[in-house]
């Protein structure tokens, strides 16, 4: 079982919020973004997950709020994105250590292309949200209310998802030191299927330092995320992440993101790199 789809989308956000915190107006932008999440399945097998990201994002001075809504294609295993992380389901026949237990799969490709189960749909939607409680001083940090609700929105035929609305609730701490910026956050994800006797509710926890350099265009973050046990008799989720962001002019950004897992819990690595695009 592995979690690395779920930090994924998480990171992302919090790359582009970083450097949104310092070089960003306020207003609409779209963001897309190019994943590819791939790792071990339970059964043994080897999977790569591919995910093509659209996203509309608003950001003001206390507050965003974004949505995420991507396109996936994978084959018979797969991964579960919970919030920044992916984990592992395993084959369509195999549900053990599974997030998603039904064990149903579809194929859009069979035989004669030579390529076999792979499926294609629409993922789960994401909305995000933000809100600044206290304000950054010379001596303390910037407090902020983080949270997302995910929509059951994948496709069936993708055997993702929990199938179940899942939400989280986290606090945030930042603070800026010279070009340095320092973030904390601890959460709490509700699972829609945590009812299963297997699923139990997590606790969440990132940490991550980030730079901005090159007169402010450019912003390079490392995070470490994690997450308390999901599912029982499997090791805790945990990731480790470099994220790269560059202002290539005052409407439009490029980020770069590669993740690794720490353990058999968490998709052994995600790739993503995507544009945001001020309005």
């Amino acid at each position: 079982m592995q979690l690395s789809k779920i930090f994924s989308a998480i990171i992302y956000l919090i790359v582009i919020g970083a450097f949104s915190s310092t070089a960003a107006q306020d207003g609409f932008s779209v963001n897309t973004a190019l994943t590819a999440v791939g790792g071990n399945l339970p059964d043994g097998s080897q999977n790569i997950a591919y995910y093509i990201y659209g996203g509309l994002r608003y950001q003001a001075q206390d507050y965003y709020l974004s949505l995420s809504l991507p396109l996936v294609f994978n084959s018979s295993g797969s991964f579960t994105q919970l919030g920044g992380m992916y984990i592992p389901n395993g084959n369509g026949n195999d549900s053990s250590g599974s997030m998603h237990g039904s064990g149903s799969q579809g194929s859009m490709m069979n035989g004669g292309m030579g390529i076999s189960n792979l499926n294609a749909g629409i993922g789960d939607m994401y909305v995000y949200g933000s809100y600044n409680l206290i304000k950054e001083t010379n001596s303390l940090p910037s407090f902020s209310t983080d949270g997302f609700v995910k929509f059951p929105t994948a496709s069936s035929s993708l055997n993702i998802g929990t199938g179940k609305f899942d939400f989280n609730l986290a606090v945030s701490a930042r603070k800026f030191i010279g070009t340095f910026s320092f973030y904390v956050q601890t959460g709490y994800l509700f699972l829609g299927n945590s009812a299963d006797a297997n699923i139990e509710n997590p606790v969440t926890f990132s940490a991550g330092i980030g730079n901005n350099f090159g007169g402010g265009n450019h912003l390079l973050l490392i995070e470490y995320d994690s997450y308390s046990t999901v599912v029982t008799g499997f090791a805790s989720p945990k990731q480790l992440s470099l994220g790269y962001t560059y202002l290539i002019n005052s409407k439009l950004g490029y980020t770069m993101i590669g993740s690794v897992g720490l353990n058999n819990s968490t998709s052994d690595f995600t790739i993503s790199a995507g544009f945001n695009f001020t309005l």
